[in-house]
């Protein structure tokens, strides 16, 4: 059967999860009795291998069913997995439970992490150490020296590229080994390794598997870690191939869950980001199909697509446990082609990161050439708007479920869904229930709402500079100048202020010019910035004229010029404001032009 090109590209992500499938699935057996709860956090020493069998995929009809079931490829009747509280799962359901331990997490984007210093990261409730050693590889640590389990990530790298703690000075080489007890004592007692986890970097991502890199913790083993196995990170194929990646962040204050529920909601956008990315106008009866559901995932299409069709049909992926893409062909009918990826990373109980990626790819040169030359922070301060259009009430939704039942019900039981507008949340909830235990960190219930802790008021919601801005390096950049021009505008008004007040003062009372002019110039070396000297230079000639209409006329200069300063000042404090604080309310609830007719 031919395959279209939207399929190709399906294939070309679905292939690389095949390899993952194939290698090292994310189950592991029952019988291992180590449990893989971030609730708890208790791990097995090493135990076997997962056992895996192949099922009958081949049997799957039509290019893009096979395409995409590819990412599961190892999912059978004989797959079994530890995950959480098993009480919560059917008898059944217990037979194939999810490692989420055994994956690898996106945490952020490399140019964001500082490389001088350590950097602290939380993934799945543990907290890291991330930090680049002197190969210039970056390093996952568990965020804990063995010694009086003080947070590594407050240490130092020292001038010779190891890891130090801030407490002692015990100091750590990549591979977790301690070499230097300042106090005295063993260093190479295995008491005094520090925990390394599995770290590598794909498409300008830091990856981690928070599972332990098998280290010979051997005086007579060559120094430095295992390498980690990196064929099964879920990458992005078009951007190898070049598309047009726009790429931000951002720390959310609900679940990973709820996330990714929000994201597979394609009914949601035209009312929920009317007059941000959408409209309510484009609003549309919907028909979503599920074309596969594995324990690794699912496929979807919208055979009609956003917009009430006007960029053709559009295909979804899940590919468990944090990877969602949306992807539209429309190069025949409009000329481009685009893929909106998420990868939704779970820190703690009701709070995640969510890592962003629209990729483009034009048959014209002329949006490729628009996309260059807008500045990065200009599309950080837009998603963060979208993001912002329905953080409040996702925030607020989550206690409501709970109440509901969410984490002890079928979703068909909590939720009112009777369209399949739906089709892609079920979807998605069944996996989790079935698979995943419910969450990372166990199901979404009055335990889980207790451990994410109390609701938040709507500004803590709308924070943008912790958020993203503080760990953003385009944006905190962008902050700083913003801020150091804004200051020097400050004390450039208040010079520009003091000169028209006194060049005014000597037109009206002066009588001898050369005590004008030099007044003038006392005043006026205490200018700050390059006009300073200029006004030196004008209320020279002009007092030194002796026509007191023109210091006059120069006083109204300087007022003119600091009120036009002002205004730059005032609208680059609006600017800097975008970059600390969402607002409300959004733009879906202001008045809009041709609102009536929508």
């Amino acid at each position: 059967m031919h395959q279209t090109a939207q399929e190709c590209r399906l294939l070309g992500t679905s292939a690389h999860l095949t390899r993952f499938s194939s290698r090292k699935r994310p189950f592991v057996a029952l019988s291992q009795t180590h449990c893989c709860n971030a609730r708890d956090h208790r791990r097995a020493s090493s135990g076997s291998r997962p056992f895996v069998s192949r099922s009958a995929l081949e049997l799957q009809a039509g290019p893009l069913r096979a395409a995409t079931l590819g990412i599961a490829e190892a999912a059978s009747d004989s797959i079994e997995a530890t995950n959480v509280r098993p009480e919560a799962l059917s008898q059944s359901d217990q037979r194939q439970r999810f490692d989420w331990y055994n994956q690898w997490y996106a945490i952020g984007y490399e140019r964001d992490f500082d490389k001088k210093k350590p950097n602290a990261f939380t993934l799945l409730g543990k907290q890291l150490c991330i930090w680049r050693d002197g190969s210039d590889t970056w390093q996952a640590f568990l965020d804990v020296c063995p010694h009086r389990l003080i947070p590594l990530s407050e240490g130092r790298i020292t001038d010779n590229k190891e890891l130090q703690c801030a407490y002692h000075g015990w100091c750590f080489e990549s591979s977790g080994k301690c070499t230097a007890i300042p106090q005295g004592g063993n260093a190479s007692n295995p008491r005094t390794w520090a925990t390394v986890y599995q770290c590598a970097v794909k498409q300008g991502l830091i990856w981690v598997k928070p599972t332990e890199l098998h280290t010979f913790r051997s005086s007579t083993h060559a120094s430095g870690p295992a390498q980690p196995d990196t064929s099964d990170i879920p990458i992005l194929p078009e951007i190898e191939e070049g598309w047009i990646d726009s790429a931000t962040f951002r720390d959310l204050p609900y679940d990973y869950a709820t996330l990714l529920e929000n994201l597979f909601d394609v009914g949601h956008v035209p009312f929920t980001h009317h007059a941000s990315v959408s409209k309510r106008s484009s609003a549309d009866v919907m028909k979503l199909d599920v074309k596969t559901q594995t324990p690794a995932g699912f496929t979807g299409r919208n055979e009609r697509g956003p917009r009430k069709g006007q960029l053709g049909a559009q295909d979804t992926l899940f590919g468990a446990p944090c990877l969602m893409r949306h992807t539209i062909d429309a190069q025949a009918s409009k000329g481009f082609s685009n893929i909106t990826a998420v990868y939704a990373t779970p820190t703690t109980p009701g709070r995640c990161r969510a890592i962003i990626r629209n990729l483009f790819k034009f048959k014209s040169p002329v949006p490729r050439f628009f996309f260059k030359v807008v500045p990065q922070w200009s599309t950080h301060v837009g998603n963060n708007t979208v993001l912002e259009d329905d953080v409040v009430f996702l925030h607020k939704q989550e206690e409501l479920a709970v109440a509901r039942g969410l984490g002890r019900k079928p979703v068909a039981q909590v939720y009112h869904m009777p369209g399949s507008s739906d089709n892609f949340v079920t979807a998605f909830r069944t996996w989790l229930n079935k698979y995943g235990g419910g969450g990372p960190f166990g199901p979404m219930d009055e335990t889980w709402l207790q451990a994410a802790g109390p609701r938040l008021a709507r500004d803590a919601l709308l924070d943008r500079f912790q958020s993203h801005t503080a760990n953003c390096q385009v944006c905190s950049g962008t902050l700083h100048t913003i801020q150091r021009v804004r200051t020097a505008l400050k004390y450039s008004i208040g010079s520009l202020a003091v000169s028209a007040a006194i060049l005014a003062a000597v037109a009206l009372s002066a009588s001898n010019s050369s005590i004008q002019a030099e007044a003038a110039q006392q005043t006026s070396q205490g200018v700050f910035a390059a006009g300073g000297q200029l006004l030196l230079l004008l209320s020279q000639r002009v007092v030194g004229s002796g026509n007191p209409g023109a210091v006059m006329a120069s006083a109204a200069f300087c007022v003119a010029l600091a009120v036009a300063l002002l205004g730059v000042r005032g609208y680059l404090k609006g600017m800097e404001n975008k970059f600390i604080h969402g607002v409300y309310p959004p733009p879906r609830n202001v008045k809009q032009p041709h609102d009536e007719a929508q």
